[in-house]
């Protein structure tokens, strides 16, 4: 057994799209594994994540509740993920970003 400690997940605030946070996939990936991104997001916020269906057939959506604002955590189809603050009150934006930021559990590129 090992016990290392797992990598931080890597995360861009886009400077283009006010509220946008991206966790790029890793090198080598075709896709960003959710698990350690989840792991990461729930012991850093705090919080659950639940995982539904906006519609009857699409795609799931993972997604949380952070001080009553529903935050949803989407996958792209470059394999990346993200979540969009943009439209979550600005206090909880706020509280959720220096949270990130400065958590050990996440690197800013």
């Amino acid at each position: 057994m090992s016990s290392e400690t797992p990598s931080p997940v890597r995360f861009i605030l886009d400077e283009r799209r006010f509220g946008l946070v991206s966790f790029p996939r890793p090198k080598g990936r075709t896709r960003i594994p959710l698990e350690p991104l989840q792991g990461a997001l729930e012991a850093t916020l705090g919080v659950r994540f639940e995982i539904k269906r906006e519609r009857l057939f699409g795609p799931k959506i993972l997604s949380f509740m952070y001080m009553g604002e529903r935050v949803k955590l989407r996958l792209q189809d470059s394999g990346d993920a993200q979540i969009d603050l943009g439209a979550v009150d600005d206090d909880v934006r706020e509280i959720i970003l220096e949270h990130i930021r400065q958590s050990h559990d996440f690197e800013a590129l």
